[in-house]
């Protein structure tokens, strides 16, 4: 059976990206105050890491997807919406 691992780890990245980048560029600029926001990005460096390790394999893996893959893709997809949107209430 095939999975979705490199979807969900592509996923992952983007979540830390999406949450963290946007936190960064919030006021439109990179400045000393994002510092702390940088050390963020630089703590998950093993999430993005995976994220960009296996990316080739994402175009084979949506190709024959099940109905518990497309699952699992959903609920990751929309725990993404939820951290975003949890940081833009915060912001």
């Amino acid at each position: 059976m095939a999975t979705v691992k490199e979807t969900l780890e592509l996923l992952d990245g983007l979540k830390v990206l999406a949450v963290t980048g946007g936190d960064i560029f919030a006021d439109g600029k990179i400045n000393l105050a994002d510092l702390p926001k940088l050390k963020t990005l630089a703590t998950n460096y093993g999430t993005l890491k995976e994220a960009v390790v296996g990316i080739q394999d994402v175009d084979d893996e949506l190709k024959d997807l099940d109905s518990e893959e497309i699952a699992q893709i959903i609920a990751k997809v929309a725990e993404i919406v939820a951290a975003v949107k949890a940081e833009l209430a915060e912001g």
